[in-house]
């Protein structure tokens, strides 16, 4: 029975205001019929005879939004320069390359900006709004929680349940988490501390689902697509710092820069200075400090056009300061994006190289705007000890050779940010093209929905066939390739290699159910093409439920990273030991050999 029931009743339509009727049925001694008032709130109308009348609770003391003359004035106002903006969109997608087309492009630069203003000030009049209704519930002596978290909580009516492209975590879009960081970020060096106050306070727990600052070890945390993904020019970074040939010249400079750095300073503005000299004199630039109100950066390198390329953190030895210095860097940038960087954001994720320096020693991180503010980590850190006999000084010879060639590339970027065809799917990785498989040369696809950290679907433009999406670090085509052609595994529609040793993979989107899940399992297809697999020389190594599908009688063998030709197909290092038991024999860098296939076989059926 439902706790509550409604009923007609010509007694209470002769009472004001009283339209429905609800009886409670809750214990069945204590029941009461109530009138619903036009003043939100229920009280006692029609007692029944012979049984007590309760008096529900009161609606009045609920925080709920009320909407003010000036903002329903503002809501307006955006929806039409919502769309303004979509029309100026549609005039500079159609408009012919040259002086008309740039011509298009300022006036849709003019519209969001304009839409960026609205919505800055429709969040400023409801946080007024908040405050008010916060000080005329504590006259009437009632609890509320503080203004930052009534806030956040409010935030959204703002928030929507999006699922679709374009929004961020908990249905808010960039613009709302850009409005939510720049209130809720404390300064650069709070933050940065693991004691109280810092990132592991209590207080930021809101906000850390949008600012994945390295300490990446929540379920949300897992959803965070890499860095490398977001952006071509860090993942060129982080990939010329691992394998890169460098010049004479980027050996003279390191040789500098050891012996600079290896000295004793006095303070951290002295070794801060020092490394400005280096880097100013060899790369031909100009560090200046962005002063955010309540703290300076030790040195950033902008674009005349609002893109932050560069940012400094130093601590004058390792461990000085108190706080963590990626995390500090991080700041900067979470910062910058969602302040500084304003119209440059509608359009771009505002990739920043970051560079930590820490007494003698130095690394080199991401940063991006896509959904969230990301950051990783892009190398180890590096020694700059003088150390002309030690491998060392090769590695951090790579790390000034990237940090050469990523200057020109980061400039060139924002130089034509503007001029280019607007990335509209700024929270999806980069890629958004592949090589056809049958030859039919370039594909191009866009994003519909994040299934996992790596794996989306997508459709193929323009007639729309859906897709599955994934990024891996490797992948044995050959293997699916087989799998498919003997009808045992989705059509690979696609595959290429990215920057950094990722792998992009295109198959065809099967409507199907995962083995797990199948309640009558057809076992003999499923050895067949176990049996299939292993007939063409290969081993999957993976054959758990999850990467078996269904569809009618058919079943498809998927997730081909760890497959491979039987004798040389390998695990991968790093396994799910806590949560998953693997054949025996199956363990880090070991082989993948045909039993461990066929165990997982005898425990599927």
């Amino acid at each position: 029975m439902p706790r509550f029931a409604s009923f007609s009743s010509s007694a209470a339509s002769k009472v004001p205001s009283t339209p429905r009727v609800l009886i409670s049925c809750t214990t069945g001694v204590e029941l009461a019929c109530v009138g619903w008032s036009h003043r939100a709130h229920a009280r006692p109308v029609l007692p029944l005879r012979g049984i007590r009348v309760l008096r529900l609770f009161s609606l009045r003391g609920h925080h709920r939004h009320r909407m003010s003359g000036e903002e329903a004035k503002l809501k307006l106002k955006i929806e039409q320069a919502e769309a303004a903006v979509a029309r100026a969109q549609k005039v500079y997608e159609e408009a012919e390359p040259g002086s008309s087309k740039d011509s298009c492009l300022q006036l849709l630069l003019a519209e969001k900006a304009s839409l960026l203003a609205d919505k800055k000030a429709l969040e400023q009049v409801r946080e007024k709004d908040l405050l008010q209704q916060r000080a005329a519930a504590g006259k009437r002596g009632r609890g509320v929680t503080s203004v930052d978290d009534h806030y956040h909580d409010q935030l959204p009516h703002l928030k929507k349940a999006r699922t679709d492209a374009g929004t961020g975590v908990e249905g808010l879009d960039r613009e709302e988490i850009a409005a939510l960081i720049n209130k809720k970020l404390p300064t650069a060096s709070s933050y940065s501390k693991a004691t109280a106050g810092g990132w592991a306070d209590n207080r930021y727990k809101t906000l850390q689902p949008y600012v994945n600052f390295h300490r990446q070890h929540t379920l949300q945390d897992q959803r965070t697509i890499p860095v490398a993904l977001l952006d071509p020019i860090l993942a060129q970074i982080a990939e010329d710092c691992a394998s890169a040939a460098p010049t004479q010249g980027d050996c003279i400079f390191t040789t500098r820069v050891a012996s600079a750095m290896s000295e004793n300073f006095k303070t951290e503005g002295e070794r801060t200075d020092k490394f400005w000299e280096l880097l100013e004199h060899e790369n031909s630039i100009k560090f200046q400090r962005i002063d955010f109100g309540d703290a300076k950066t030790d040195g950033s390198l902008t674009h005349p056009k609002g893109g932050l390329m560069v940012n400094i953190e130093v601590k004058n030895e390792v461990g000085s300061g108190g706080g963590a210095i990626h995390v500090q860097n991080a700041v900067y940038a979470a910062k910058y994006a969602a302040g500084q960087a304003g119209v440059l954001r509608q359009f771009s994720t505002c990739p920043t190289l970051l560079i930590e320096l820490a007494g003698p020693n130095m690394s080199l991180s991401g940063a991006v705007f896509s959904n969230v503010v990301v950051c990783d980590q892009l190398t180890p850190m590096v020694s700059l000890l003088w150390q002309p006999h030690s491998p060392l000084m090769l590695q951090a010879a790579r790390c000034f050779a990237a940090v050469r060639l990523a200057l020109p590339r980061l400039l060139a970027y924002y130089d034509s940010v503007q001029s280019q065809a607007l990335r509209q799917q700024l929270d999806f990785p980069y890629p958004t093209s592949f090589t056809a498989s049958d030859g039919n040369g370039r594909v191009h696809f866009k994003y519909v929905q994040q299934l996992s950290c790596l794996c989306f679907r997508g459709s193929i433009q323009p007639h729309g066939q859906s897709v599955f999406i994934k990024f891996c670090r490797s992948y044995s085509t050959a293997a699916h390739q087989a799998m498919a052609t003997a009808g045992y595994a989705p059509a690979l529609l696609g595959f290429e290699q990215l920057v950094q040793g990722w792998w992009l993979i295109v198959q065809e989107f099967v409507d199907a159910v995962p083995w797990d899940e199948m309640v009558d399992k057809p076992v003999e297809p499923l050895k067949a093409a176990v049996c299939a697999l292993h007939a063409a020389g290969f081993v999957h190594g993976d054959l758990r439920g999850c990467n078996i599908l269904v569809a009618a009688s058919a079943v498809y063998l998927i997730d081909f990273e760890w497959a491979g030709l039987v004798g040389t197909a390998t695990y991968p290092y790093f396994m799910n030991h806590a949560d998953i038991q693997w054949p025996d024999g199956a363990g880090d860098g070991r082989l993948v050999t045909e039993s461990h296939d066929l165990w997982w076989l005898r425990n599927l059926i």
